[in-house]
């Protein structure tokens, strides 16, 4: 399969273009929405997911090319103001090269300093995700899990962080 934004073959029945991260299944959404939002302590570390979470028009965008892609980015601002008191790790599928522009942009247009970042180097969101946290998150900031708040649009990403007892939710959870 082509992905329909940088171009790269993937292989059939990817989920996640392994080049950009770009999503290439459209699949149900069946997540439940809540009435009563919820709070993010600030005391939490906040892993935070780029595409469909941080990105609010990331359906619309999905197709774009990149490097034009990145520039058309909108943000969930309410989202930022929930969490820019957070130490804010970002982990993306989206691929490294994009990492200083796209940082920058979100930096411009919505203020947030991301603390950490990790990018794609060809790997699915749920293996890259758990690859990052093993080998560079807990290193660091330590396995006690309570600690972390994953917010994530992939359900399988999100199932990825409960399994090392991470509370993982998406976005409408919050927002």
């Amino acid at each position: 399969m082509i992905c329909p934004a940088c171009g790269n073959e993937n292989k059939d029945m990817e989920e996640y273009c392994l080049n950009c991260g770009q999503k290439l299944i459209e699949s149900e959404n069946l997540e439940v929405v809540l009435d009563k939002k919820l709070e993010i302590q600030k005391d939490k570390i906040i892993l935070l997911d780029l595409n469909y979470t941080l990105i609010s028009n990331s359906w619309q965008i999905r197709y774009d090319k990149l490097p034009q892609k990145m520039y058309n980015r909108k943000y969930e601002h309410d989202l930022v103001d929930l969490i820019k008191d957070n130490y804010v790790i970002l982990i993306t599928a989206s691929p490294y090269y994009t990492s200083f522009d796209s940082l920058k942009h979100i930096e411009e247009n919505t203020g947030l300093k991301v603390d950490e970042s990790y990018w794609n180097f060809g790997k699915r969101p749920p293996e890259l995700k758990k690859y990052w946290l093993e080998k560079a998150v807990i290193p660091t900031h330590g396995d006690d899990f309570t600690k972390y708040l994953a917010i994530e649009s992939n359900p399988k990403t999100r199932e990825m962080y409960e399994s090392f007892g991470i509370e993982a939710r998406p976005k409408s959870d919050f927002i």
